[in-house]
């Protein structure tokens, strides 16, 4: 007799859905949550943290549910925990992880979630469903978003922004409102968007929430995505920017040593000249640029200092490579009485 055929069970899957479903791509869950693209696949493979569903070309599309859930093992795992430990426990047990973990036990007023809220209706409504919340405090309310700088903004962990329409929340009036407040999460609560508005937020590190959105989930967002970052964007580059020495060779200097004949049989010298040269003017530029341009001062602040910072290394290495060569230096307190030849 004919051997019978064995049965296939089919593992259910998440059927492919649309972008357009209130969904996040990997790349916008990796900023939202301040993990790496490579381990958020790895907890999904390893450990099944979260499931998320599929797009029809086969991309990774994670709920808000999804974000929350790993946003919150992020922030139990950076308390001390092992991923593998705490990845299969429901929400509340995790809630109870991180509330044990030393100096989170209580929530000092100095601790609360600041938020910063744009939009009259939505004030009122989260001014009422959080009024008996000790861990976030509403510090300032605009009575809509405006596309004209407002002189003076309270710092807040996080801002939230009520727009009948995507369109009428413009990418530019927001940056310069995070920006302005040194907000860590910024949540947009929108009536009607279509996909290219939600992509562009998506972008800019953004949540897009479709309305009705439940003021505990608001508030579960701004707490998880606020404890996620130690400081605003702007706190670390000016802790950056003070750190930062002046120019140690000006370009007359730089320009003669490029020139020199050099007793190194390659023609470093040479190379680290016309390199801090460059790194020099690149520094202005970006300098001239956060000035210029208040949509993109964040990015070219941190173009300034990384190229300040890199140009701190080069003369430091210039510095022993004139040493090497017996070139007087005319930073150093003894520099040699050779002359440049």
């Amino acid at each position: 007799m004919p051997a019978r055929a064995k049965a296939v069970t089919k593992v259910p899957t998440k059927a492919p859905v649309s972008s357009a479903d209130n969904a996040y791509r990997i790349a916008a869950v990796a900023k939202l949550t301040g993990m790496p693209v490579p381990t958020i696949r790895m907890w999904e493979r390893r450990y099944g943290v979260v499931t998320p569903a599929r797009s029809a070309a086969n991309g990774r599309l994670y709920s808000r549910a999804d974000v929350d859930r790993l946003m919150l093992l992020k922030a139990v795992a950076d308390a001390g925990h092992a991923i593998g430990t705490v990845a299969q426990l429901s929400e509340a047990q995790l809630q109870v992880r991180l509330l044990e973990a030393p100096g989170r036990s209580s929530l000092a007023p100095s601790e609360q979630c600041r938020v910063l809220l744009c939009g009259a209706a939505l004030h009122s409504r989260l001014d009422k469903a959080w009024s008996g919340r000790s861990d976030i405090q509403i510090t300032a309310a605009l009575p809509q978003l405006s596309t004209e700088t407002v002189a003076t903004l309270p710092i807040a962990d996080a801002v939230i922004v009520e727009a009948a329409t995507l369109q009428s929340a413009p990418i530019r009036s927001l940056r310069q409102l995070r920006m302005q407040t040194r907000a860590k999460v910024m949540i947009v609560v929108y009536g009607f968007g279509n996909r290219q508005a939600l992509a562009r937020l998506d972008q800019e590190g953004i949540i897009a929430l479709a309305m009705p959105a439940e003021p505990s989930h608001l508030a579960r967002i701004c707490l998880l995505g606020s404890a996620l970052y130690a400081a605003p964007a702007s706190d670390l580059h000016t802790q950056a920017r003070q750190a930062l020495s002046p120019r140690r060779y000006d370009e007359a200097f730089l320009a003669t040593v490029a020139q020199l004949q050099s007793t190194v049989r390659c023609e470093c010298p040479h190379h680290l000249a016309d390199l801090l040269t460059k790194l020099n003017a690149f520094e202005q530029y970006s300098l001239e640029c956060e000035n210029s341009d208040l949509a993109d001062a964040s990015i070219h602040t941190l173009l300034y200092t990384t190229a300040a910072q890199c140009r701190q290394w080069l003369e430091q290495a210039l510095h022993q490579v004139l040493a090497h060569e017996g070139i007087p230096d005319p930073t150093a307190s003894h520099a040699p009485r050779a002359a440049l030849r």
